[in-house]
């Protein structure tokens, strides 16, 4: 009988260690789909149910289990409060690190470290948009400010003759952040009424007359929401401007809100509302295990081409234009690169 040297051993041991250390594709996909095997996945939605980003947030939920390795199911959970501030905040402070939690924010947060100039509202912001792990977005999201036929508003030009009043959520929306920038910037008489809870709330506060107009809301959110109000004999709403870079060709008559601005004001527009290309963000916390993070934007991406997803969203009413997680934090690593006269100049006509 032929006998193995110590030294032979301990190669072999070496080389066995060592092949079972080497992360080949096969053991990492195996490694997710393990862990993610009968586990259920947070859904932290920024929101109250009904809102825009609920009833997308809620859509990509039913179908993005499906294409996770494991299947784990999806369970939606809303956490409303400043603006979706609060999820961000947990998302990226208490949420596991495991890849069991995702959050769905709104888009404006992704900027508001670098243009909040205030301390004491900075404290509040306890997330770096860099940091995130970014799974990707189901819309892109053009604004838009609509008002109640009614109140004799048609056009965006009224705003800087008399006083608007308008409907708005919390201090961090884009329905309080908008109109602001535009009356400090631009020169516009919007009076804000906020408090409203996310879409729904100040869809009804319009139904109610409580408001004569909504600034900040999205094409995408009255689709899904109110598509009545977007019919042309409506009788009930007209949308006077779009709050963006590049018009909607859904609205080719409604003007652009840079027409208002002159060259200065446009680079700082542009810098508030770029975050608009990725228009529904997802994310998970820093520090989930890169190949949990591969796979959740693997998911994703197989998700917005799934036909059961496409054909729910069309049901539901919303409509689709996806970015990548890794075409998000491009996107964010853009916008941190801004020059600092045109971030100075932007932060100066934020709310205070």
């Amino acid at each position: 009988m032929s006998t193995i040297g110590i030294g032979a051993l301990r190669g072999t041991a070496a080389l066995v260690f060592a092949l079972l250390l080497m992360p080949t594709p096969l053991l990492a996909a195996e490694s997710v789909a393990d862990f993610y095997h009968g586990k259920n996945i947070s859904f932290v939605i920024g929101y109250p149910p009904g809102s825009g980003y609920d009833v997308y947030a809620r859509a990509l939920a039913r179908h993005l289990g499906n294409h996770i390795p494991g299947k784990p199911t999806i369970v939606p959970e809303n956490m409303p409060g400043a603006g979706s501030l609060k999820a961000a905040n947990y998302v990226y402070n208490i949420a596991p690190k495991d890849g069991s939690a995702i959050g769905a924010i709104n888009r404006s947060l992704i900027t508001a470290p670098l243009l909040e100039a205030v301390p004491e509202k900075k404290d509040k912001l306890k997330f770096d948009p860099q940091k995130f792990n970014w799974i990707g977005s189901t819309d892109s999201a053009i604004a838009i400010a609509i008002c109640r036929s009614d109140s004799g508003l048609k056009t965006f030009d009224q705003f800087f003759k008399k006083q608007v009043i308008e409907t708005a959520s919390s201090p961090t929306s884009d329905s309080v952040v908008y109109p602001t920038v535009f009356n400090n910037m631009l020169g516009t008489k919007i009076k804000i009424v906020s408090g409203h809870q996310g879409s729904g709330g100040n869809f009804l506060a319009l139904e109610r007359g409580e408001a004569q107009c909504y600034i900040g809301t999205t094409y995408s959110s009255v689709e899904s929401l109110k598509p009545d109000w977007l019919k042309p004999d409506n009788g009930f709403m007209n949308v006077v401007v779009q709050i963006g870079s590049e018009k909607d060709k859904r609205l080719p008559n409604v003007p652009l809100i840079m027409e208002y601005a002159n060259p200065g004001q446009q680079k700082a527009l542009d810098l508030l509302l770029a975050t608009q290309a990725s228009g529904r963000p997802y994310m998970v916390p820093p520090g989930v295990p890169v190949d949990r993070v591969t796979a959740l934007r693997k998911a994703f991406d197989a998700t917005m081409k799934d036909p059961k997803f496409v054909s729910d969203a069309k049901k539901t009413g919303i409509s689709v234009d996806p970015m990548t997680g890794t075409e998000v934090a491009a996107l964010i690593k853009r916008i941190y690169a801004t020059d600092k006269d045109t971030v100075k100049r932007l932060q100066k006509a934020m709310p205070k």
